[in-house]
């Protein structure tokens, strides 16, 4: 389940950003690729970096290039505001990560 984002660049400021939300959950282990900041800011022992944890967020991130696709065209039609793009986050968590497609369908009947 997804229970926080962050839209930003891939530094440590991004990530601190994130972290200090995620106190609020209360989030006791993290499953991450082998970036250099994540040590940084999560513990030792509290962070597992490598392919074996991070196979269903990779899936995730597979989806989300997916369907922000329309990003990437080049035309007038495509808002690429920061607003725009978090609401898309914000729809996307909702309804392909949180969601089911039968929430989707229920909006339209």
């Amino acid at each position: 389940q997804l229970i926080d984002r962050e839209c930003g660049g891939r530094d440590q400021a991004t990530l601190h950003r994130l972290m200090e939300r995620l106190k609020k959950w209360k989030v006791w282990f993290y499953c991450t690729d082998k970036w250099k900041v994540y040590p940084l800011e999560i513990g030792e022992n509290d962070l597992l970096q490598g392919k074996s944890g991070t196979v269903r967020i990779e899936r995730n991130n597979c989806r989300q290039r997916h369907w922000f696709a329309r990003f990437r065209r080049k035309s007038v039609v495509v808002s690429r505001s920061l607003h725009m793009v978090d609401l898309t986050m914000a729809l996307f968590a909702r309804f392909h990560v949180n969601g089911t497609l039968d929430d989707i369908k229920t909006l339209f009947s």
